[in-house]
């Protein structure tokens, strides 16, 4: 055979051989992908984070909402019609900022602040997990 025939050979070889290795890493992928308990066994960490962040939230939710509801359980309905009334009511409301207006307790407040330090950490880990597979995908992509 002519030289040129057997280079021509030879790249269809190695071009079969590419297509076939590139088609079992492919279908090693897909597998991987379908196989829930294995996927269950890698990603179950994160299910339990989230799972967890998640009654953490309605946890919250639940308490901010209680409160909210007994707050406005204790507030008079009756307005004030007197300028006397409303000197008083007046008076009751300076005394109560002097106070300190704000009884939530210390407990809620940590609450609040970890789900709103872990909403925000969750939200960074994801957005850099997405573009890290967006750019793993874009990498793996035949370049034409």
């Amino acid at each position: 055979m002519a030289p040129g025939t057997d280079e021509a050979q030879r790249q269809r070889e190695l071009t079969k051989q590419a297509l076939a290795e590139s088609a079992g890493k492919l279908e090693q992928r897909v597998r991987a992908e379908l196989d829930w308990k294995a996927r269950l066994r890698r990603d179950g960490p994160r299910y339990a984070a989230i799972a967890g962040g998640a009654v953490l939230l309605i946890g919250t939710i639940v308490i901010v909402r209680s409160r909210l509801r007994r707050d406005k359980g204790e507030e008079e309905v009756v307005a004030p019609t007197t300028l006397e009334d409303l000197a008083a009511e007046l008076e009751k409301i300076r005394k109560e900022i002097k106070k300190g207006g704000d009884t939530t307790p210390m407990w809620q407040k940590l609450v609040l602040r970890g789900v709103g330090a872990a909403g925000a950490a969750g939200g960074a880990e994801v957005a850099k997990r997405f573009t890290a597979r967006q750019e793993a995908m874009a990498g793996a992509e035949p370049q034409s």
